[in-house]
């Protein structure tokens, strides 16, 4: 028979600070013929007597009082252990390993980790990057950054900011080849697309609109590439039109290296989520890493966040 040594020496020094079976009985929320068969159990278990007892008062043996005066101590060690576990469970510390797609994890998340890590000396962070956030399961990250909703089982999944795909060219190939006038221009165009990771799927259907009216344009690349950031130095040497995440070439077109075309209009929206296994998501790191990257986000305004 299982026994609960534990609860024992805590039940023994709430009788002992009692001082008889009814008090016990009292703080304990049972009756006197449970604490006394407790009693009687722990007594058998430890083969000695630890009360001599009568019918209103027990003074303890010299057993007894051994075992009162190393109870005592041991249930204050647990106790401040479990204070001690509690504390380190809220306060951010140890390791954390981030996994995100690479040109949001090279141009936005390394700098936030920067910080991050300043503000948070005892946390380690690694950073992984996979083409589109497609981390494999076997990564064993503790979050992972990803656009568009995840259907990972069993995850936390949190939505962290929003942001928008919009078409954009360098003023070197709007010079050459002048601005579309209309969405539907863009098939005279020459257009750079991604490509999926490992089935080479080419994403050459682009969404563009406003609230009465969206297009849905197939253009035919002149190059592709499976890399974002590839699309996104082709773009900045004037090689054609693009098709990027708001995200990415927000700071481009503030310096005028690119130029937003159609910029009354609005492209595919994604979302960036932050996916977490479920035995994870209430460490008080990763608590700490989603709250200042939300921070972090709204902050620097290349997402609109949450």
């Amino acid at each position: 028979m299982a026994h609960d040594e534990t609860g024992d020496l805590r039940f023994f020094t709430v009788l002992v600070n009692a001082g008889n079976l009814t008090a016990t009985a009292r703080s304990l929320g049972t009756s006197p013929t449970a604490v006394s068969r407790r009693l009687a159990r722990l007594e058998e278990r430890l083969g000695c007597t630890l009360v001599i007892r009568n019918t209103r008062h027990f003074r303890l043996s010299e057993t007894g009082k051994l075992l009162h005066k190393r109870a005592l101590q041991i249930v204050s060690d647990i106790d401040r252990l479990e204070e001690d576990i509690a504390e380190s469970v809220n306060i951010p510390q140890g390791s954390l390993s981030i996994g995100a797609p690479v040109e949001i994890g090279r141009r936005q998340i390394a700098p936030f980790i920067e910080q991050f890590s300043r503000t948070h000396e005892k946390i380690k962070v690694s950073l992984t990057l996979a083409a589109e956030g497609l981390h494999d399961s076997t990564d064993y990250l503790d979050i992972t950054l990803r656009l568009g909703m995840p259907d990972t089982p069993g995850a936390v999944v949190t939505r962290l900011a929003s942001t928008t795909r919009v078409l954009c060219a360098s003023p070197a190939y709007i010079e050459r080849h002048s601005m579309p006038r209309h969405p539907r221009e863009l098939v005279r165009h020459d257009c750079l697309c991604l490509r999926r990771h490992k089935t080479m799927t080419l994403l050459n259907k682009w969404i563009i609109g406003d609230d009465t009216e969206t297009d849905i344009i197939t253009v035919e690349p002149r190059l592709s590439t499976t890399s974002a950031e590839i699309i996104h130095d082709w773009v900045l040497s004037g090689q054609g039109i693009a098709y990027k995440l708001l995200c990415d070439v927000q700071k481009d077109l503030k310096i005028g290296k690119l130029i937003r075309i159609f910029p009354h209009l609005r492209g595919e929206p994604i979302d960036l989520y932050a996916v977490m296994p479920s035995r994870q998501h209430s460490r008080a790191s990763v608590k700490a890493f989603i709250k200042d990257l939300k921070k972090y986000i709204k902050e620097n305004g290349f997402f609109e966040g949450t």
